[in-house]
């Protein structure tokens, strides 16, 4: 399964260098695990960078982590509860794995934790190692 990791990490990378944002490179990345289609995820994610739009908020990997759980819940109304308990399980490792930040602007700032191209490897790791099972089916 490591293996599957690592070269799933290296296609986010090489996205990455293609000139994806970092939400952009998580979820093409992830899309064939969730059942979406690598153009759906790179539109779904192209406002994400830098922080939503640019701002400095949430971290456009962490944040296509948690859109890639939720394409893994059910559509109705009463599946939301278990999604935000998934995707707030991923949340949580990644921001403990980064000094307790999540916003693009703490994790970049003067005192950045990690530049964009490990958090992007991060935020595909922790996903991929919450479900092996999807890596046992490609």
């Amino acid at each position: 399964m490591e293996e599957k990791i690592t070269e799933k990490k290296d296609k986010s990378l090489a996205l990455r260098k293609e000139g994806y944002n970092c939400a952009q490179c998580v979820l093409m990345t992830l899309a064939p695990l969730v059942n979406l289609d690598e153009e759906t995820a790179t539109r779904i994610c192209s406002g994400l960078g830098s922080g939503v739009g640019g701002s400095g908020q949430i971290c456009g990997a962490a944040n296509a982590m948690a859109l890639a759980e939720s394409c893994l819940h059910g559509t109705a109304p009463t599946d939301k509860a278990e999604a935000m308990k998934d995707v707030r399980r991923l949340l949580d490792r990644f921001s403990s794995e980064n000094g307790d930040r999540i916003n693009c602007c703490d994790l970049k700032g003067k005192e950045g934790v990690r530049p964009c191209a490990e958090l992007i490897r991060q935020a595909v790791g922790i996903f991929c190692e919450a479900h092996p099972e999807l890596l046992a089916d490609e």
